[in-house]
């Protein structure tokens, strides 16, 4: 063998004998700050949601990829559409790794757009990995005249909101000034569970809530026809709803289509894992390789089948990719886009 090439796998071999010494002690670290610890999962929802589902499902089983196996502690945190737990988790949160959340899918939007509550800024969080990328879709309840994408803008439309940053308030604010919808945002549910019951007893006429929450959580509303599925906010069809349109259909000219886009990227970060900035590089990448195995995990896959929770996982860099691409809009667009985010 040339000399070059016994060099090449020596030093190779020098590396990977690192790596793996490197590892061991990462995981040795890590296995004594985690073991017997309690590390908290802040849902930003309120109990009984899509969040919920989504949040308690992770907590009880990534814990079992974590050296150490520590306790993992479901908290619900509801509050601003879930910038009140993004804004704890980034400011007040503990920063070795003890405290992670799950990111609404508007948390880097609501900063684009310098929403006055916000204390955070979504590109530093330490992003672990998305859960799913859940098609927000629109419901209306079978006896409210709003059976269409097209009807939004001939009739006036009740809409529930669980806060002034929520996907519902602010899309349909949006919708309102720019596509000449006729929405009417009823405030002040406190989370999707309230939401569902006023829809149900006729407090509102509409509520946008996840297709794979309400097919798993209220499949009498399809199975019955209690409901009429409007429209889907998102650009990528899913193959779940045949014949349901895009919202992006009520766009009307180019510049609304890219309105719509910023309104509506954000289904790309979904539901994702985050830590706090400030996190030390190392127990990060532990919470990264313990993401990594829960998702490829049978038990884990198992139960989200069992639960009807449907999985659209991505690694962090992708997570992370989306969070950059939000801070790319033109100070042209944001400017537009204030005017309905409020």
């Amino acid at each position: 063998m040339p000399k070059n090439g016994r060099m090449l796998r020596a030093l190779a071999a020098s590396a990977s004998l690192f790596c793996l010494a490197g590892g061991a002690a990462l995981a040795q670290g890590a296995d004594a700050f985690y073991r017997g610890r309690n590390v908290s999962l802040i849902i930003p929802n309120a109990p009984g949601g899509s969040f919920d589902l989504y949040g308690r499902l992770v907590a009880r089983h990534i814990g079992r990829f974590i050296p150490g196996t520590p306790n993992m502690v479901a908290q619900n945190m509801p509050g601003a559409g879930g910038m009140v737990s993004a804004n704890w988790l980034y400011d007040v949160a503990p920063k070795d790794g003890s405290a992670i959340g799950i990111s609404v899918p508007n948390i880097a939007l609501a900063h684009v757009l310098e929403v006055g509550s916000i204390r955070y800024d979504a590109r530093k969080f330490n992003w672990i990995g998305r859960i799913v990328s859940p098609t927000a879709t629109l419901y209306t309840w079978h006896t409210a005249p709003t059976k269409t994408v097209a009807d939004l803008r001939t009739h006036e439309t009740l809409i529930a909101s669980t806060g002034s940053v929520s996907q519902a308030h602010i899309t349909s604010q949006m919708m309102n000034g720019v596509a000449g919808a006729k929405f009417k945002i009823i405030a002040g549910y406190k989370g999707t569970t309230d939401a569902i019951i006023a829809l149900e007893q006729g407090e509102v006429q509409a509520a946008i809530f996840p297709w794979t929450f309400i097919k798993a959580a209220r499949p009498d509303w399809i199975r019955e026809k209690k409901v009429n599925i409007v429209a889907q906010y998102t650009r990528r069809l899913n193959a779940d709803l045949p014949g349901v349109p895009s919202i992006f259909d009520l766009a009307q000219t180019d510049e609304q289509r890219e309105i719509f886009k910023l309104f509506f990227g954000p289904d790309e970060i979904g539901q994702s894992l985050m830590a706090p900035p400030g996190v030390d590089g190392a127990r990060v990448n532990v919470l990264r390789a313990a993401f990594n195995a829960l998702i490829a995990d049978g038990e884990f896959i198992a139960e989200a089948d069992k639960l009807k929770l449907e999985l659209s996982t991505a690694p962090w860099q992708e997570v992370q990719a989306s969070i950059e691409e939000a801070y790319k809009a033109t100070r042209s667009q944001i400017d537009v886009a204030k005017k309905y985010y409020q």
